[in-house]
């Protein structure tokens, strides 16, 4: 199971206001379902609750062709764009409204290759690599808690009892405010090194089960060589080029 867009139509009479409400339901229900991404998007207030609208999937002719379905993930999950746009892609796209929408997700991908928006590029960098040391860092601190009790062989060798109380007494990594497209930013990066060398000292020491491991964040730089979207971008261009709009299936 995954989240997808369909290539679709209105059925003749469908008017922008009534595709606008089904539009709202449909988004309200997806959110309620919990398909889309927390780590990602947690930080964002999720919509309101919508009144039951029409159904959306009553107002469209479905492209039945091969190739008419892409998965929504590459587009979504990129960092090339701000997390409140990429958030508001979860919905469906009259044909108008597609050709726009991804017009603007275009230039908005082609101004940060061309080294654009790097203070809010930079603030999201250090949100989500902070965000995900402090994940790991988390499982390893309860490990090493854990070992505390245990009597194995490997539990109470003094060199892992040595490397348990230095992670037990480290101080634990503070993620960095999610930034908020349009404000200031003002990142606080970690520097990765100290949790990851300590966390490669606890894992010499341990057996499999033990192991956890503690990411090296890549460079600012490789953060950002990302071209997953494009191939949707270019679908979706297509899609719109011939007259499709799309609605979100999960």
């Amino acid at each position: 199971m995954g989240v997808d867009w369909v290539r679709m139509r209105p059925r003749p009479g469908i008017t922008a206001a009534s595709f606008d409400e089904a539009v709202r339901a449909q988004t309200a229900q997806f959110v309620a379902s919990d398909c889309w991404f927390f780590d990602e998007f947690g930080h964002i207030a999720r919509p309101a609750p919508a009144a039951s609208g029409p159904r959306i999937t009553e107002m469209v002719v479905v492209d039945d062709r091969p190739g008419n379905t892409h998965r929504v993930t590459a587009l979504i999950l990129t960092p090339l764009l701000p997390a409140e746009w990429r958030f508001a892609m979860y919905r469906s796209f009259l044909p108008e409204d597609l050709a726009r929408h991804v017009g603007r997700w275009r230039t908005h991908i082609d101004e940060v290759r061309a080294g654009g928006h790097r203070a809010y590029l930079q603030a999201w960098y250090a949100y989500t690599m902070s965000q995900r040391i402090a994940e790991e860092w988390t499982i390893l601190l309860q490990l090493a808690t854990n070992a505390r009790t245990r009597t194995n062989a490997w539990a109470v060798r003094p060199a892992l009892v040595e490397v348990r109380e230095r992670i037990a007494a480290m101080a634990e990594p503070t993620v960095s405010p999610p930034p908020r497209w349009g404000r200031s930013h003002e990142p606080h990066p970690i520097d990765a090194t100290p949790f990851v060398e300590l966390a490669r000292e606890w894992n010499r020491r341990v057996p499999a089960n033990q192991k956890v491991h503690v990411t090296q964040p890549p460079t600012f730089e490789k953060f950002l060589d990302d071209p997953s979207p494009d191939d949707t971008l270019e679908w979706l261009e297509a899609s719109a080029k011939e007259g499709y709009g799309v609605l979100l299936d999960w």
